[in-house]
């Protein structure tokens, strides 16, 4: 991913409002989480895959009777930790601080974040987005 979110990707991101998450699956060979979306028949399906994840929350709704593992996506951010960008990974449940007690942002993270049928929020080193 380049260090500015291009009109493509956010344009990408958008439309995820209108798909539904059908697969999870951990990538144990560099840390990673593959995240597959479906638009439909006519129009296809995505992927977003993030690599070497520091920082990573699934959570869904308590329904243990439901077994539709297709989730409603409602909001999905992605974003590059700039420097100084420590109000993002002080807001997280792991406390990202260094022996001195100070946050220091590594310019080279990206924040991800999905909220809908399901939550998930990762902070991890690299990502691709494959497209439909």
């Amino acid at each position: 991913m380049t260090t500015s979110i291009t009109r493509n990707i956010t344009t990408f991101l958008e439309d995820l409002k209108s798909a539904d998450l059908v697969g999870i699956s951990l990538l144990p060979q560099n840390l990673g989480l593959r995240l597959d979306f479906t638009f439909g028949s006519e129009s296809g399906d995505a992927k977003i895959e993030l690599y070497r994840i520091v920082h990573l929350v699934l959570s869904q709704p308590l329904n243990i009777d439901d077994q539709d593992f297709c989730f409603w996506v409602g909001e999905v951010e992605l974003k590059k930790i700039e420097e100084g960008g420590s109000q993002i990974l002080s807001g997280l449940s792991y406390p990202f601080k260094n022996p001195n007690g100070t946050i220091e942002a590594d310019s080279s993270l990206i924040y991800f974040r999905l909220e809908g049928d399901i939550f998930v929020e990762v902070v991890c080193g690299n990502c691709d987005i494959l497209p439909r």
